[in-house]
């Protein structure tokens, strides 16, 4: 199954547009974060930044959720018996090993 959504052109360093092979992209200058203005304005670019990220997700369709759901669904329910079974063995082992 491919995934589908926006796909970033990679620049010629062979790494995808928007990522950084040093990591992040955000550099913030000494006088930036000490001072009160540049504290300000960074947190004016946060919604910026965040709509710029959500831009980039690759959301799964409806059928990858249902697929997504029903797999988290049936591992509750196996993670569930057998943590029941374990502690129903464990139960009639120790009534066994004291005689209750």
């Amino acid at each position: 199954m491919r995934p589908s959504g926006k796909r970033q052109v990679s620049n010629s360093q062979g790494t995808p547009a928007g990522a950084s092979s040093a990591g992040s992209d955000i550099t913030v200058s000494r006088e930036d974060a000490t001072s009160g203005k540049g504290a300000g304005a960074r947190v004016l670019a946060f919604p910026r930044s965040v709509g710029s990220e959500m831009k980039k997700v690759i959301w799964p369709t409806g059928r990858e959720m249902v697929t997504y759901s029903i797999v988290t669904l049936v591992f509750l329910i196996f993670i569930t018996a057998l943590c029941t079974g374990v502690d129903l063995l464990a139960g009639e082992g120790i009534k066994f090993m004291f005689g209750l």
